[in-house]
């Protein structure tokens, strides 16, 4: 028979608060609970149902993500946005996907500390699971969160490339335009 865990929800709220926001801490589920995680092949099917469900919001806002960079990339590309504009919504675009990110774990977060008051016997489950999950979408995020640090990089580099390139290219047109006035006479 496993017990309930001695202060469940101070721990899932510590737990959800080192795993969110752009800048997260390190998590030690066992410094917490004294024992060895439990296997989460132990997890309830209400339990499997509410990670599988937080999966499903997951992808469609991976989706939601991909489609919106896209869209904003092919706007800059056909003019119909300037460099500051883009940088502008790109800047939002990564806020509310963290904002989206943190309402999604902490709705997850919500879930399972309520069903894990309600069930003691499956906490240490619980905080397994919350605990691997947390991690997995930790490094997720920082991974989209790359993305758009990343298509912000190629565009400013791919301006100054472009920048450069016609600098260069209108200074020699400049410069053969003097050499060939000055040798003419």
């Amino acid at each position: 028979m496993t017990v309930a865990v001695k202060n469940f929800s101070s721990i899932m709220n510590q737990m959800r608060d080192a795993y969110v926001g752009e800048s997260t801490n390190e998590f030690s589920l066992a410094e917490h609970i004294g024992l060895r995680a439990a296997s989460v092949s132990d997890t309830p099917e209400e339990l499997q149902k509410l990670t599988q469900d937080y999966q499903q919001n997951v992808n469609n806002f991976y989706e939601q993500e991909e489609s919106g960079l896209k869209e904003n990339v092919k706007q800059l590309e056909n003019n119909d946005m300037n460099k500051s504009d883009f940088m502008e919504k790109m800047r939002k675009r990564k806020e509310e996907a963290l904002k989206k990110s943190e309402d999604m774990i902490n709705k997850l977060y919500d879930s399972l500390t309520d069903f894990g008051e309600e069930h003691p016997a499956s906490q240490i489950v619980i905080l397994t699971l919350a605990d691997k999950v947390g991690a997995f979408m930790q490094d997720i995020m920082n991974k989209v969160i790359d993305v758009f640090v990343g298509v912000v990089d190629a565009v400013k580099k791919a301006i100054s490339v472009a920048v450069d390139f016609i600098s260069s290219t209108f200074n020699s047109i400049v410069d053969s335009t003097k050499n060939f006035f000055a040798e003419l006479f």
